[in-house]
């Protein structure tokens, strides 16, 4: 496999081990012995990187940090195929992290120690490597809320120099398929991380419009979206109004503010996209496929 993706990506790298450049996505197949190959990101599209990430779960399978033995456990059933874990707990939810930005002088121990700090109870650190791992939380009445995460990133980025997403997921019990749930939990972050960069607290809720829009097969997109696509197509300034009008909930106000328009110029060009579609992006069922439609015309933008 790795020889395959050489001749698909020739400006692939190959390495004994995945280093600490993020403008790589690194990449391991197990078959194909110990070598890693770095893919510049640069030359993959959205859709490729999540088909690789499906292919290859994670970028960096060989980790080279300390993990106490609960997490090394953890690690071979989330990574390989060990056993489930025991935990005192019914219910766990994954708070996954990815660092994208790390320096050769990253102090991770530091930075773990001082993410820990951030929850009330006790939780699992697993890390993958450097860039990506999964914090394990047992207690659903004392988890870490959006809010307080939020809070503490800004401080974490600038204390350690770097860049931080979290991806909050649910609590969920321990069964048979945990480890499924967290795999779809790992492409849902990877989806987030391809369409909004910019974002650094990532739920199911923000990022399942993408993915849902990104395993549908072209065909259908070009068909489903295809007035609409004549609509935006011609006028980049109505597309980027009605996607944030969408992601502001419908609130015409503070879309106004953030888009720096007068409220009565939004809403006219609102009422002449419905006009113009037959789509009332008033009801939350013309909005979500509106928005739908803006992440077709974006991506046939780039």
């Amino acid at each position: 496999m790795i020889n395959r993706l050489l001749q698909l990506y020739p400006e692939a790298i190959t390495s004994p081990e995945p280093n600490t450049n993020s403008n790589y996505m690194w990449l391991k197949d197990d078959e194909d012995g110990e070598s890693y190959i770095g893919i510049p990101l640069s030359n993959l599209t959205k859709e490729e990187m999540i088909l690789l990430s499906n292919l290859f779960p994670l970028s960096a399978k060989k980790v080279y940090l300390d993990r106490t033995p609960l997490a090394e456990e953890w690690y071979h059933f989330l990574i390989h195929n060990g056993k489930v874990p025991h935990s005192k707990s019914q219910n766990i939810r994954f708070v996954h992290f990815a660092i994208p930005n790390v320096r050769d002088d990253f102090q991770y121990n530091e930075w773990e120690e001082a993410t820990k700090s951030l929850f009330s109870t006790d939780v699992i650190f697993v890390p993958f490597s450097h860039h990506r791992g999964v914090i394990i939380e047992e207690k659903p009445n004392l988890s870490i809320t959006e809010e307080e995460l939020s809070s503490a990133i800004e401080a974490l980025e600038s204390d350690f120099f770097i860049k931080i997403h979290f991806y909050l997921g649910f609590f969920q019990p321990i069964d048979d398929h945990l480890k499924s749930r967290f795999q779809l939990e790992q492409k849902l972050l990877t989806v987030s991380l391809a369409d909004h960069p910019e974002d650094r607290i990532i739920t199911r809720e923000k990022v399942i419009p993408n993915y849902l829009y990104l395993n549908l097969p072209d065909q259908e997109r070009s068909i489903l979206f295809a007035d609409i696509h004549r609509v935006l197509i011609d006028d980049p300034e109505l597309t980027k109004t009605i996607k944030t009008y969408i992601e502001n909930q419908s609130n015409a106000t503070f879309t106004a503010k953030q888009l720096f328009m007068h409220r009565n110029s939004l809403q006219y060009r609102i009422d002449k996209f419905i006009e113009k579609t037959g789509v009332d992006i008033k009801t939350f069922h013309g909005a979500f496929f509106t928005y739908l439609a803006c992440l077709h015309v974006d991506g046939l933008q780039e």
